[in-house]
């Protein structure tokens, strides 16, 4: 199976997406609650019973939190540095600084479904389910001290934080699952990726001339993007063999390093007091643009 056999279905739901959302004549307010939906109950579902179903043991996933964990960190700490480029606005950084290291969770979960079936989901589960709590604080961490709000506050209220930790706290206790429960929510979970993909697609934006997209808040939408689906993906590349990571593993580092950026940052920055229409123009140019780079690095890692 050729690399863009492997993403076409995907892509192809977020531009059914996309047409839905342009065809349609359903009020706008229709879609932002699939949105809600999806980010605050199916996402955090999902997320919940893959990490508790899981076969085997966090620390056999260890070398690949560490090259992911360490390629996001890189991300990070270069998205910080866009702070200087010069005339951009401050709250549009603080924004938009996220979108450089956090990764599309439905995306990469369909993939890794395709690339290994359930042990790729097994392995690409347990490996973002410590991912995603730290890149949340990271997240929240430059709109928090922006706007003056507490950060623990926005971490506790967080969705995805909270499913991400009672999973590995469920695992940890090996507490009982009844059979009934976890079919209810494997079932409502299995509603999560295809609906996310469709909002996803659905919440593409491109600026237009009245939003008043300054020059140097272009460089900052450029140079964020740019972290996120050239830097990043390079870093896993280069500390995958170095950590001893092949095969499936590898292959999945790269694929998630090389995703384009998290829907969800919409919702937070928009829940935070950011600004969210910059934001969803930057999930946008790092979703087409992850149409040309995601399938050159997976060719590459594979």
């Amino acid at each position: 199976m050729s690399v863009l056999e492997l993403l076409g279905p995907e892509f192809a739901l977020m531009a059914l997406g996309f047409a839905l959302r342009r065809s349609l004549s359903w009020p706008e307010a229709g879609w932002v609650m699939l949105e809600k939906l999806n980010y605050f109950i199916l996402f955090p579902v999902l997320l919940f019973v893959s990490i508790v179903r899981a076969p085997g043991q966090v620390q056999a996933v260890a070398p690949m939190m560490l090259a992911a964990g360490l390629s996001a960190s890189a991300a990070f700490a270069l998205s910080m540095m866009c702070r200087w480029i010069p005339r951009i606005q401050v709250q549009r950084f603080a924004s938009g600084a996220q979108t450089a290291f956090r990764f599309n969770s439905y995306l990469g979960l369909a993939l890794a479904e395709r690339l290994g079936g359930a042990e790729g989901v097994a392995l690409f589960s347990i490996m973002i389910a410590v991912l995603i709590p730290c890149l949340n604080v990271a997240a929240v961490y430059p709109m928090a001290k922006l706007g003056q709000q507490t950060l623990w506050r926005e971490l506790a209220r967080n969705p995805l934080i909270i499913a991400t930790l009672g999973g590995l706290l469920w695992r940890a206790l090996d507490g009982p699952l009844p059979e009934i429960v976890q079919s209810s929510l494997s079932r409502l979970g299995q509603a999560a990726l295809p609906l996310g993909l469709l909002c996803v697609g659905a919440a593409l934006r491109w600026p237009r001339a009245q939003q008043g997209i300054s020059v140097g808040d272009r460089w900052l939408a450029l140079g964020l993007t740019s972290i996120k689906l050239i830097v990043m993906p390079a870093i896993a590349i280069v500390l995958c063999p170095l950590l001893g990571i092949h095969g499936l593993p590898g292959l999945l580092v790269v694929m998630y390093s090389a995703l384009p950026t998290s829907p969800a940052s919409y919702v937070l920055a928009s829940r935070m007091g950011g600004d969210g229409l910059f934001v969803a123009q930057l999930i946008s140019l790092s979703l087409l643009a992850s149409a040309f780079t995601l399938p050159w690095w997976m060719a590459w890692a594979g």
